[in-house]
């Protein structure tokens, strides 16, 4: 059984732009991704709304994904593949992040994975990796909580940032830009085709890195 952990943001947990609320397992990436690979793998979903990579909220407690990503690790381990999918909460005005403050961030959970898998590894392997730049947040934001257009133009900086840290650290890099938008509701979130287009993605990359 390949074990596949997905760590990510309310993009992972499935929020549904609009609502609020959140899409069925078999209507997030995650549940579409399990049923696409079938047997034989187990898709482990930890998506959290408001997740950032490193920093702490203070609006919004428990959201920092490197404090807690360890534990989690240890809590499904042994686990054959990390996808790490996280960034855009970090794009938030309240933190005043640039796209290589965001980047590196996501380099430092990288480095946890890397460290933590090697450490509660019984073999000389440990776990893959993969770093997913997040979708781009659209150019019609209109959310003072994310700066308007200046998360957008950010957004659009950081897959060649998040690429750049996954060579140095060799792991593998996914940018889900290239595969899917965030809904015109909200200019955040996925859609119902969002997240099907996404997992379709992460079906193929996932074979190539563990079969």
């Amino acid at each position: 059984m390949k074990k596949i952990l997905c760590y990510g943001d309310s993009n992972t947990y499935g929020y549904i732009p609009g609502t609020g609320e959140r899409y069925t397992s078999k209507e997030r990436w995650t549940g579409i991704l399990q049923d696409l690979l079938g047997d034989g793998f187990c898709v482990i979903e930890e998506g959290l709304n408001g997740r950032t990579t490193v920093l702490d909220d203070p609006e919004d407690p428990f959201r920092n994904g490197a404090k807690y990503f360890e534990e989690c690790i240890k809590l499904h381990y042994p686990i054959d593949l990390i996808i790490i999918m996280l960034g855009t909460n970090d794009l938030k005005l309240r933190f005043n992040a640039t796209s290589s403050e965001i980047a590196n961030g996501a380099g430092t959970l990288v480095k946890i994975a890397l460290s933590t898998t090697e450490k509660e590894s019984e073999t000389n392997d440990s776990a893959e990796i993969l770093l997913v730049s997040p979708i781009h947040v659209a150019e019609t934001m209109n959310e003072e909580e994310f700066g308007y257009i200046r998360s957008h133009k950010i957004s659009k900086e950081l897959a060649p940032k998040y690429e750049k840290i996954s060579k140095s650290l060799g792991v593998e890099f996914m940018n889900a830009a290239l595969i899917t938008e965030a809904s015109k509701i909200d200019s955040l979130h996925l859609s119902k085709k969002g997240h099907k287009d996404l997992a379709k993605a992460f079906e193929k990359i996932c074979r190539e890195i563990l079969t």
